[in-house]
């Protein structure tokens, strides 16, 4: 049975799609040879290369999409990159789908496509994820406005719209989120966030806190903790403090137009209670990752 938020998709078929944009960025690699000779000293000059940062007035953030279809602030390093190209895709390979402290897909892999446009000051963020091993689709539609209020002190709102396919059955949802990051020190943010369902009538609440650093021009990386609870976001599982996560994120990107990235997370359920709530039998104590591919048309 489809979860909620497992929702689902219409009847273009989104694994042709992943399989057409992956052929594209294979054909495409042959681009990164002619960017070898580019050294650390070209990337030093890129923001020189680049238009003037339009959130130098409105103070616009720009995001991504991460694990499982996550929403994050996006590193400078890549939007200086980005910012020398038309267009650029993310595919990410991940060993399970996990939302809400839970193994959606009961273990099953996840192999995700994803982009961002901005459109009138506005993230428009696609998100189209396939696992051949469950038989599940889905596509996510995002709409978010992120600003910073202060120095220290991000905002952001959004509306996804959510179709997904779990073999023959069928689901959508629209939900609305909130978030808020604060930068506590140089490299050391506090982050909280919640989103409703439409569907479920229900939210999910997330807080934790970061450390961000980089070891050398080429190479960086992101740990972070964070507790989930549910407040009827799943419809069957206990509401309350729900699971506590940390995650660890690694990028290198060896030429301008391309990127590789990995990432390893842990999650432990809390209060998890499968007599009484059925949802809480995907919710649990387990590991996974996934390595991924950013490129720039």
């Amino acid at each position: 049975m489809l979860t909620h938020n497992q929702s689902c998709c219409t009847r273009v078929y989104p694994l042709t799609l992943l399989l057409l944009l992956a052929s594209t960025v294979c054909c495409l690699s042959r681009d990164v040879f002619a960017q070898a000779d580019i050294t650390d000293k070209d990337s030093d000059n890129s923001s020189e290369q680049q238009p003037a940062k339009r959130d130098d007035d409105k103070k616009l953030l720009p995001l991504e999409v991460g694990a499982g279809g996550n929403i994050n602030l996006e590193r400078e390093y890549r939007t200086e990159a980005e910012s020398l190209f038309d267009w650029h895709a993310h595919m990410l390979v991940e060993s399970r789908y996990v939302s809400e402290g839970r193994d959606n897909l009961s273990g099953n892999g996840l192999i995700s496509l994803s982009s961002e446009l901005v459109i009138d000051d506005v993230n428009f963020l696609p998100w189209v994820a396939h696992s051949p091993g469950a038989d599940y689709t889905e596509i996510n539609l995002n709409l978010i406005y992120a600003t910073a209020l202060a120095d220290n002190l991000a905002m952001s709102v959004g509306y996804n719209h959510i179709r997904a396919r779990y073999q023959d059955e069928r689901a959508t949802d629209n939900e609305i989120s909130f978030d808020m990051g604060y930068k506590l020190l140089k490299q050391t943010a506090l982050f909280a966030g919640a989103y409703h369902s439409f569907d479920a009538n229900g939210s999910f609440i997330e807080v934790g806190a970061k450390y961000f650093d980089q070891l050398v021009k080429k190479f960086h990386y992101t740990v972070a903790i964070s507790l989930g609870a549910n407040a009827g976001y799943i419809t069957e599982g206990h509401n309350g403090l729900n699971n506590f996560q940390v995650h660890a994120n690694a990028a290198y990107m060896p030429v301008l137009r391309i990127e590789f990235y990995a990432y390893a997370s842990y999650n432990q359920a809390i209060n998890k209670d499968v007599i009484q709530y059925a949802a809480d039998e995907t919710l649990g104590d387990f590991f996974w990752g996934g390595v991924g591919l950013n490129y720039l048309f």
